[in-house]
């Protein structure tokens, strides 16, 4: 997206938010155990900080201060505090300005049981991520990373600018890019793989997408140590349990 050429300072505040829904088929008590166990190392505080740092480098912040926090029987969170290092304005020596009022937390909550219903044993892991910046700062450039880093099933975006900034001919904006749709930045072959809705109000700077997996293969959905007992019936059955609960998500989260 083409950016807006700015005077000055640029004080806009730009908001991502993300919940990020992963599913899981659970067959029996010892899949549960598993599963738990799967839960607490790939997402502990420890993985998630590092998960974090790679997303507060890829938009270009500097890292102030970290703080996260395991909790029992599972579940982490993390926030960092973030700096940006920016070019003001021509100015001698070329000064740097640091705007220490950014920042990216996680949260995780993982089902601590498993869905025992009629239609299926499937537990749903949902991680909630927020990047707040100011300044030239774009949160929108992580986008493809985060989506793929949790390998997620159903995606709800939020994305809104809050503040102004002047244009270089001293204009007020509330806006530094032109943004119709958040999927513009979402890459082809992420595309690919999704169905997408998108509810925007441009005006008003607020911009909101839901993704949903649009093919299902049922191995993807099964811990290692079951898949290679499944047969043609149990991959169908898991299939259509995976399908509605997607279908859920997309419309009712």
């Amino acid at each position: 997206m083409s950016k807006i050429s700015l005077y000055g300072f640029n004080n806009l505040t730009k908001n991502l938010s993300f919940s990020l829904y992963k599913l899981h088929y659970l067959a029996d008590d010892k899949s549960v155990t598993s599963y738990n166990a799967y839960i607490a190392q790939k997402f502990s505080a420890d993985k998630l900080n590092i998960l974090l740092t790679k997303i507060c480098h890829a938009i270009g912040g500097n890292i102030l201060n970290i703080a996260n926090q395991d909790y029992k029987p599972q579940g982490a969170s993390v926030t960092l505090m973030i700096s940006e290092g920016e070019q003001a304005h021509p100015l001698p020596n070329n000064l740097i300005a640091h705007l220490d009022k950014s920042h990216l937390c996680i949260h995780t909550y993982p089902d601590d049981f498993f869905q025992d219903s009629p239609l299926g044993n499937i537990a749903i892991f949902r991680a909630d991520i927020e990047l707040s910046t100011c300044g030239v700062i774009s949160p929108l450039k992580v986008l493809n990373y985060v989506i793929e880093a949790f390998n997620a099933d159903v995606v709800d975006i939020d994305y809104r600018v809050r503040g102004m900034t002047r244009n270089a001919n001293g204009e007020m904006l509330f806006t530094d890019e032109k943004i119709e749709q958040v999927s513009h930045f979402l890459s082809k072959q992420l595309l690919s793989n999704f169905t997408v809705i998108e509810n925007n109000l441009p005006k008003q700077n607020l911009f909101h997408t839901r993704l949903a997996k649009s093919e299902i293969q049922p191995n993807d959905y099964v811990l290692n140590s079951c898949k290679s007992n499944l047969n043609n019936d149990e991959q169908r059955k898991i299939k259509a349990q995976i399908e509605h609960e997607l279908q859920q998500l997309l419309t009712s989260v």
